[in-house]
């Protein structure tokens, strides 16, 4: 069954549009409004760790269900989460390293929602929304009772001009 509305996805990018517009199965501008929105009115930080606790929930409830639905393995569940959050249009994420039993690794993302949004501006980061997907996922990956067990930052992004992607660093706590 086709979605009600057609979508359009770049075969390149996988930016989904419907009527022109870039989706997340909605306007992304309407997304991203409404982010800087909460963001002007909690701050950065606040909102910062507001939504990483929130995405980090959201990411392990996804993958659990993964399991119990598809039977993937940890780091088969974990790959297929960044796989799916790029079909839904957030921007085109890659595992750049993953080392399991040294329990780091690195993230990077093309043609996220927020950077594009955003434009470039020097030493801005504006991704930091993916944190939390990127702590929730990894602390399933590694089998930790919670997300806050995994430190994530958010190390370069393609608002700052210097780079062409975002870049998320993740390890578990000692």
């Amino acid at each position: 069954m086709q979605p009600a509305v057609p979508i359009d996805v770049d075969e390149t990018s996988g930016i989904w549009r419907t009527d022109g517009l870039p989706m997340v199965y909605m306007p992304r501008h309407f997304l991203v409004n409404n982010h800087l929105a909460v963001e002007a009115a909690l701050g950065r930080d606040a909102y910062r760790a507001i939504l990483r606790a929130a995405t980090a929930k959201s990411a392990i409830e996804w993958c659990e269900e993964q399991v119990r639905g598809k039977g993937l393995d940890p780091e088969a569940t974990f790959r297929h989460y960044f796989q799916r959050l790029s079909q839904r249009g957030w921007g085109q994420f890659s595992i750049d390293a993953l080392d399991v039993a040294g329990r780091h690794g690195s993230i990077s993302l093309r043609n996220s929602i927020f950077a594009l949004e955003a434009g470039q501006g020097p030493g801005q980061r504006v991704c930091y929304m993916f944190e939390g997907f990127v702590t929730g996922a990894s602390s399933f990956l590694l089998g930790l009772a919670t997300a806050t067990e995994v430190e994530c930052e958010e190390t370069c992004c393609a608002c700052e001009g210097r780079h062409d992607h975002c870049r998320f660093d993740f390890a578990a706590k000692p």
